[in-house]
């Protein structure tokens, strides 16, 4: 009875990930451990770990066998036989979202005017054009706001 509630409760042969958890990013490194976590072994010695998102779930069972040979090297007595990979919502994406910076300011008048003084001197008319938007970007750019 006492076995059948380590069992359940993932404590004990069926239910530990101990070792493998312990030896997970080592085997994977940094960037791959940020993305997934070891969390069931199964009593046939089957290691589900859950991903961040498909794409990692997808790259990580092309890898699965190299994936248990490292991890039957590194950790031995987690007797590791196979890996699944699941996608799980909980697990945090090591990369925090960040909002994409604010456009650069349209030039006004004054900077194309600068723009094109600055390539007066050009004697190819594209080329002119080319470095006379992008004096005048430039001169957008480092105005007082």
């Amino acid at each position: 009875m006492l076995s059948r509630l380590r069992r359940r409760s993932g404590r004990g042969p069926a239910g530990e990930v101990g070792a493998a958890a312990a030896a997970w990013p080592g085997v994977v490194g940094p960037a791959v451990a940020d993305h997934t976590v070891p969390v069931r072994r199964s009593r046939a010695g089957m290691l589900t770990v859950v991903c961040s998102s498909a794409a990692w779930a997808h790259e990580l069972t092309m890898r699965r066998e190299e994936l248990v040979a490292l991890l039957a090297r590194a950790a031995p007595d987690a007797a590791v036989t196979g890996l699944r990979f699941s996608v799980a919502d909980h697990v945090p994406s090591a990369a925090p979202v960040t909002p994409a910076p604010p456009p650069p300011p349209a030039p006004r008048p004054e900077d194309r005017a600068r723009g094109e003084d600055a390539a007066a001197d050009v004697a190819d008319p594209a080329l002119r054009a080319l470095v006379a938007r992008a004096a005048a970007a430039s001169a957008a750019r480092h105005r007082d706001p």
